[in-house]
């Protein structure tokens, strides 16, 4: 606890850019904050904090040693949190971010094996700017499609999935054998634009030296009550379609492509009880998938 306070301390002293002003605020005089701040530089052998007309700024070290306060600062926010939880009867709680072009069917049923698997755990589960969400710890795991990864994130499982083409029930094709350019003259029904989906069946488009016609972008669990509506034709990754009934819709057998559906972390984040228990079902499930 002594070094979560000086944490405390130096993060409020970097943002205040004041010894004075973050001793204030931590209601202790300025004099005893400081003599903390330099038996901490003692202990470490290191000067985080340059004494300037104007107030402190950081050192070199200290840029660095920010780096590990933050780290730290942010885990015990989280270990707090599932502190509260364990107090409420729960066992735990997992937050998920799913990307909007596969927030339906698979990714849910892991869900549910989870929720039945620990029937105590809390879950939230969202959509929209996964990846920053996961880089500002606001979410645990994020679940998404064909991601642009970097160092700072680790992909813990990932499932090659197809692209597939499905109609309402009512929906004729043109042809015996339809192909991609026969639907472009319709309205098609595809993932919201940023999607790793919808670039994908765009490239696909491309490809093919085609022109995108009329789209509705819909959300993944919005799909299905779209698709009841009379000739809809939409382009979305298989899994969005699993627990679908077939009287609803029909699959064309159209080449389109696949995606990549990668389940991330932040990188050197822990992980906690419920995040490997879904872990271990969204790979099962993926699995599943890709036979």
């Amino acid at each position: 606890m002594k070094h979560l306070r000086i944490y405390t301390a130096i993060r409020l002293i970097q943002r205040q850019g004041s010894i004075r002003k973050a001793a204030d605020m931590l209601a202790v005089s300025p004099s005893a904050l400081n003599r903390s701040i330099q038996n901490f530089e003692e202990s470490i052998g290191a000067e985080i904090f340059e004494r300037i007309p104007s107030g402190v700024r950081l050192t070199s070290a200290g840029e660095l040693l920010l780096d590990v306060v933050d780290r730290h600062l942010v885990e015990f926010s989280e270990l707090q949190r599932q502190f509260g939880h364990l107090r409420d009867g729960e066992i735990g709680a997992l937050r998920v971010g799913l990307g909007a072009d596969i927030a339906a069917g698979l990714p849910l049923q892991a869900l549910a094996d989870l929720e039945a698997d620990m029937p105590g755990i809390s879950v939230e589960v969202s959509s929209g700017r996964e990846m920053r969400r996961l880089r500002n710890r606001d979410i645990d795991l994020a679940v998404v499609t064909n991601p642009e990864t970097d160092r700072s994130v680790e992909v813990l499982a990932a499932g090659q999935v197809p692209l597939v083409v499905c109609a309402s029930a009512d929906w004729t094709a043109r042809g015996a054998r339809p192909g991609l350019w026969d639907l472009l003259d319709d309205r098609l029904v595809l993932p919201p634009e940023g999607t790793g989906a919808r670039a994908a069946i765009a490239h696909a488009i491309r490809r093919h030296a085609l022109a995108e016609g009329p789209v509705t972008s819909v959300a993944a669990p919005y799909l299905a009550q779209l698709m009841r509506g009379a000739g809809c034709v939409c382009i979305f990754p298989e899994t969005v379609f699993a627990g679908v009934e077939a009287e609803v819709l029909q699959r064309i057998a159209i080449d389109i492509g696949a995606v990549q559906i990668s389940v991330l972390r932040l990188a050197g984040a822990t992980m906690s009880r419920p995040a490997e228990r879904f872990l271990r079902f969204m790979e099962a499930r993926l699995d599943g998938a890709g036979r």
